[in-house]
Order: structure tokens, then C-alpha cells, then sequence
């Protein structure tokens, strides 16, 4: 590869296949894996509904949960697979498709649940994020958001200091991915992630120290903007949090 890119280069293959072993993604085929998964998982769905709702009194709820960021991440088909379930679960009339909000909201609790604070990291706690090895990083990020909310009162207001308040979130967001500190306590790549975030730290405190001294920053936007053109409603998200 002459280039990096966000392409998955390689399919699964089978179970305990190293890297060396492994085929070539191929998008075609893992679509069409992709419409028989789903067709079993919905009858599967089906078949666990019909069997906990007889008798029942109540409607039955049977919860899907899915660890999200692996979707179009380490799982490339993943999304089209929920939208192949959705399609498929048309020709289960027993079962009815609706967010946990909407079910709660319908059905009120009895009681309620206090959840033990975890993780789903080693030890069951935040250890893998928070540790000897990453505790700098987040009094860099405690320090970098309160420049941040003090800034964006003002800043939010000035349609000429909008776009660096903008782009100035987006790298903070980026320095906040808690990526950082996983990669750091693995031990995988540290070099990498102590680089990025020092990277995203860095560019995000150059913008907010402008908006704090008037600087013209915005060449540095234009450059950034390319790099990290993410999240283009950020500041809707900021007013947002302003109002609460």
C-alpha cells in the first residue's frame, strides 16, 4: 500500500487464522454473508420471543445489545447488518423493534437499580485509563477545557471567531479519545498515541489561546480543517451545553 487509508484489507477467514493466513476483504461476499446473518439472527430474535411470551402478561422484552464503535470499525459490515435485521424482522409480526428509551417510557419501572461504577477494561474499573502512565495526560485535558468553556461564550458569538472555536473543539474532542490512554497501558503503541495526543492537545490550546488574545489564527484553521474535518456541527453541540 502506497498510502494509508481506512479500507479493511482483511477478512476474518476463519477462527485462530493469523494475520499471514488471512484472505483479502472482500465487500461483495461479506454482503452476502451479511443477509444470512441477519436472516438467523432475526429468527433466532423470534424464536426467543415466541418462548419467553407465552403465558406472558406482559410484553416481553428481549435486549440486543451492540458494542458500537466496532461498527464500520473492526466489524466494516456491521451497520449494514442491523439495517438487513430491521428488514428482515418485517416477516416476524411477534416481534416490534424499539429503542430501550421508548420501551422505559411505555413501561415505567417498579424499582429502581443502583449500577456498580465499572468498566468493561482489566480489573472491572478504570485502571487501563487511569494509571501512573496516563495521569498526565488528563491534567492536560482538565486544564485544556476549562481554556476551552471559558473561552466559547464570547467566542461563540463573533461570526469571525466561530470557525476557530469550531475546530478548536474538534481537536479537543480528538485529544479526549480515551484511545490514548488504552494504547499507552497496553504497551501496543505508545509512542503513537502519546504523539497524537500531544498533537491534538497542542493545536487545540494554539486555537484557544487565540481566541483568548485576539491572534489571527485563521490560517491555522484552514490547515487543521483539512486534517480533522469531523464532527460539522460541533458548535451546535457547544451552544448547547452553554444553554444547560
Amino acid at each position: 500500500m502506497g498510502r494509508t487509508s481506512s479500507f479493511t484489507m482483511w477478512r476474518v477467514t476463519g477462527a485462530n487464522v493469523d494475520l499471514g493466513g488471512k484472505g483479502a476483504y472482500d465487500p461483495a461476499a461479506a454482503l452476502r454473508r451479511v443477509g444470512d446473518h441477519a436472516r438467523h439472527f432475526a429468527h433466532l430474535v423470534a424464536g426467543i420471543a415466541a418462548e419467553g411470551g407465552a403465558g406472558a402478561t406482559r410484553p416481553q422484552v428481549v435486549v440486543a445489545p451492540f458494542d458500537t464503535e466496532l461498527f464500520g470499525h473492526w466489524w466494516f459490515e456491521g451497520v449494514d447488518f442491523l439495517a438487513a435485521v430491521y428488514r428482515e424482522l418485517r416477516h416476524h409480526p411477534g416481534v416490534r423493534p424499539t429503542p430501550a428509551s421508548r420501551h422505559v417510557m411505555d413501561h415505567p419501572p417498579r424499582v429502581g437499580l443502583q449500577l456498580a461504577e465499572g468498566s468493561w477494561g482489566v480489573n472491572g474499573d478504570h485502571s487501563m485509563w487511569l494509571n501512573d502512565r496516563t495521569a498526565w495526560t488528563w491534567s492536560r485535558l482538565r486544564a485544556l477545557e476549562t481554556k476551552f468553556w471559558k473561552a466559547a461564550p464570547a467566542a461563540l458569538k463573533s461570526a469571525r471567531t466561530r470557525p476557530v472555536l469550531a475546530q478548536a473543539a474538534r481537536e479537543l474532542l480528538l485529544a479526549q479519545a480515551s484511545d490514548w490512554q488504552f494504547m499507552i497501558s497496553t504497551g501496543a503503541v505508545p509512542d503513537y498515541a502519546e504523539r497524537r495526543f500531544k498533537l491534538h492537545c497542542d493545536d487545540a490550546e494554539r486555537l484557544i489561546t487565540g481566541l483568548a488574545d485576539g491572534a489571527d489564527v485563521e490560517r491555522l484553521v484552514d490547515d487543521l480543517a483539512r486534517r480533522d474535518d469531523l464532527f460539522p456541527d460541533v458548535l451546535a453541540s457547544v451552544a448547547e451545553v452553554l444553554r444547560v
